[in-house]
């Protein structure tokens, strides 16, 4: 389980690109607290960022990455 404590201690930048209104990618971020179609959620040990719109779905995904593809309409910071 030293693993997990270890992966959600990441203390590297958060880096999110926006791809027009249909593509998100953020790396730095490898915890999902909420997944819909219309909102998606994630999270590290310090921030929370959500992807709001429509037909949202997980494109990648890795201990570190998260890619979403669908209709942006709106990006928070929660």
């Amino acid at each position: 389980m030293k693993w997990i404590k270890e992966l959600f201690s990441v203390t590297t930048p958060v880096y999110i690109e926006i791809r027009g209104r249909e593509a998100v990618l953020a790396e730095g971020y490898c915890k999902i607290e909420t997944y819909s179609e219309t909102y998606i959620r994630l999270a590290n040990s310090e921030n929370r960022f959500a992807v709001c719109g429509s037909g949202l779905k997980l494109r990648h995904l890795s201990e570190s990455a998260v890619a979403v593809d669908g209709r942006i309409d709106r990006i928070e910071f929660v």
